[in-house]
């Protein structure tokens, strides 16, 4: 049944005003704010597909919303719904799932077990909480079957968990589905957290036909004193981060490691590069996890161009089989040196065909690819990525940029048609949460091995610090700023052309 007869059938033409009770009678005895759903809550209720997702901007009813659709079919003898977060503590702070529970289901005939975290009621139908500390702790609902999934503050699991307990566990019998009681998967979050990057892709950017995402705003928070909210919660942050959080904007967060980054500024078309300017490589190595491989290149003053990339699928890491894809890629772009984190020339075990200690670097050597030691550092290569992104209003975008000669360029670039996970992680990229030791001062290390790579090895290639690639003939030139920009230009003579 579509979600627009749903939504017909619960009309309720005496109030004019949706009745979502009049469709579900399971909420009038137990979501005591049922009359109070915003329009996007109800939306969320009337939904008629596999996955539905919804959040965006923090305060905008998520709980409410998550715990009011597992109820809905709470009338329904076998029933049974699961409500996740990551860590059980999250799970019963005030406010949250297991509290806002307690406070709609205490006064019913639901009965509460304590030891199983879990609400049974007269039907039979069963309301259970859990969580998914880490990849292991999917196996703890091996043995379970549920016709409702939600997840809360979804961008703080990893897409392995969400689907393998997503999709493994739900099953429908036949009088299940001749009650009409429909197998859904429902999930929310905000903005930010380790797994923002996997969210945005799978429920905004490259959502399938069968799913939704239904925006909300704290304003569509019927239980929210959004004015207070404002004041006393937002009030610390800027003007640009509080907007965020309030419409709930994907493309930014709180905690963004690179929140300057902007693909109108940083993000270049594909364009033949001078001969001239000098090459070099940066890599992240994976095994099994991906290996990110990027090719640079530096102008005549200092802008730094990343434009080519190998980026491999998870497993398919080998150094021999990444080898032969970047010995391929180097005829084109004329580069022989890879920076990569010292790790890789950690011993791990035996010897290679020379007698030496055999390592990732000495697989990679044996297969004909030399690698260099970068500066690992994560506080600095961060600064360092930091300050090459920044606008500087002092400098003017190259001639080679779509808005050559404006003021306000930062010193690195990316062409982003060649190297889109790079593009794609940046903006996504976390910093340290508060509560560890360098929190706010790197990228989260946690993030970075797990979806950052092609920021990782963005890190060791802006660690090595290279100058700017000489002229063919001539003194190198000025700086570029506002200046200095009529003598450089009257200095570049060379405009041979090399294509990678």
């Amino acid at each position: 049944m579509s979600s627009a007869l749903l939504a017909r059938q619960a009309w309720n033409p005496e109030t004019d005003e949706l009745d979502l009770a009049r469709l579900y009678p399971a909420l009038q005895t137990y979501c005591p704010i049922v009359h109070d759903l915003s329009p996007q809550q109800a939306l969320f209720l009337l939904l008629d597909c596999r996955e539905g997702f919804y959040g965006g901007a923090a305060g905008g009813g998520k709980t409410w919303a998550l715990l009011a659709a597992a109820l809905q079919y709470v009338d329904v003898p076998g029933y049974a719904a699961l409500l996740l977060r990551r860590t059980f503590p999250q799970l019963s702070q005030p406010g949250q799932l297991i509290a806002t529970s307690k406070e709609w289901l205490g006064p019913t005939d639901a009965v509460w077990n304590e030891q199983q975290k879990e609400w049974r009621f007269p039907s039979g139908a069963v309301l259970k909480f859990g969580h998914v500390k880490d990849e292991n702790a999917v196996f703890n609902y091996q043995g379970g079957a549920y016709h409702y999934i939600g997840w809360d503050e979804l961008t703080q699991f990893t897409p392995s968990q969400f689907e393998y307990v997503s999709f493994s566990r739900q099953r429908r019998d036949l009088r299940m589905q001749e009650l009409g009681v429909p197998i859904r998967v429902r999930a929310a979050a905000n903005p930010g957290g380790i797994g923002h990057a996997w969210v945005k892709k799978r429920f905004l950017d490259q959502r399938s036909p069968s799913t939704v995402f239904i925006p909300a705003k704290a304003a569509d928070n019927p239980g929210l004193d959004v004015a207070d909210y404002i004041e006393n919660s937002l009030s610390h942050l800027g003007d640009i981060l509080r907007r965020q959080l309030l419409d709930g904007d994907w493309g930014a967060f709180e905690g963004a490691a690179f929140h300057k980054f902007d693909p109108a500024v940083h993000v270049v078309p594909r364009f033949e590069l001078p001969s001239s300017w000098e090459r070099f490589e940066s890599v992240d190595p994976g095994i099994n996890n991906p290996t990110a491989w990027l090719a640079w290149a530096v102008d005549h003053e200092g802008n730094l161009l990343v434009f080519d990339s190998v980026y491999t699928d998870e497993g398919e890491g080998l150094p021999s089989k990444v080898a032969p894809r970047v010995l391929a890629r180097r005829e084109l772009w004329a580069s022989t040196v890879a920076h990569t984190d010292p790790s890789a020339w950690n011993r791990s075990g035996g010897l290679n065909r020379w007698g030496l200690p055999a390592s990732l670097a000495t697989e990679y050597e044996d297969a004909g690819v030399q690698l260099s030691p970068a500066n690992n550092d994560p506080r600095a290569g961060y600064a360092r990525l930091r300050e090459l992104l920044e606008p500087d209003p002092r400098r003017l975008y190259p001639d080679w940029h779509p808005r050559a000669r404006e003021p306000g360029a930062p010193r690195l670039f990316i062409i982003g048609e060649t190297c889109p996970e790079l593009v794609e992680q940046l903006p996504a990229a976390p910093l340290q949460p508060i509560e560890k030791r360098l929190a706010g001062e790197i990228i989260d290390p946690d993030w970075e091995s797990a979806y950052g790579h092609a920021v990782a090895s963005a890190r060791y290639g802006a660690m090595s610090r290279p100058d700017a690639s000489d002229l063919p003939a001539g003194p190198p030139p000025e700086p570029r700023t506002v200046a200095g920009v009529e003598e450089n230009r009257r200095r570049v003579s060379d405009r041979s052309r090399y294509q990678y």
